[in-house]
């Protein structure tokens, strides 16, 4: 018997001593930064320098962010963990797209059946990567036609 009352008192203590589920859910950031490209598709000429202009936000702060596109070179990086939080950043940058800078190639888009397609792509995504303080990530893609 009082074996039971110990396992019985064990049980009422570990029930209501844990947080629940959606306590714990409820104090932890689960919104991805947010990504606005002005303008977010551009057509240029080749050897012509762009502007890249890009409004982040998020309520946690914006911690680190990453402008790429490989076919171009370009790797920019911005850390803001060492300074005070930005609940919204301006990223703008100036670059040169490449005189060699193709006008159009053919790509093959795969499907979830596990079809493709061969399409003529005349778009470069330039990818911008954004992470909160809380490590939430959210990609934005600037589209460059090259005339």
């Amino acid at each position: 018997m009082k074996i039971g009352w110990i396992v019985v008192s064990f049980l009422v203590l570990l029930f209501t001593a844990c947080e629940s589920t959606d306590d714990v859910l409820n104090t932890l950031d689960h919104t991805v930064p947010v990504v606005q490209f002005t303008p977010d598709t551009l057509e240029v000429t080749a050897g012509e320098k762009v502007t890249i202009n890009a409004l982040l936000s998020d309520e946690s702060g914006i911690q680190r962010i990453e402008f790429t596109y490989a076919n171009w070179s370009l790797n920019t990086i911005v850390d803001l963990s060492g300074e005070s939080t930005q609940v919204a950043y301006t990223f703008t940058t100036e670059i040169t797209v490449p005189v060699d800078a193709l006008k159009s190639w053919e790509e093959k888009e795969y499907y979830n059946d596990g079809t493709s397609l061969v399409i003529t792509q005349t778009y470069h995504k330039l990818l911008l990567t954004v992470w909160d303080k809380n490590r939430n990530l959210q990609k934005g893609y600037c589209y460059v036609k090259v005339k």
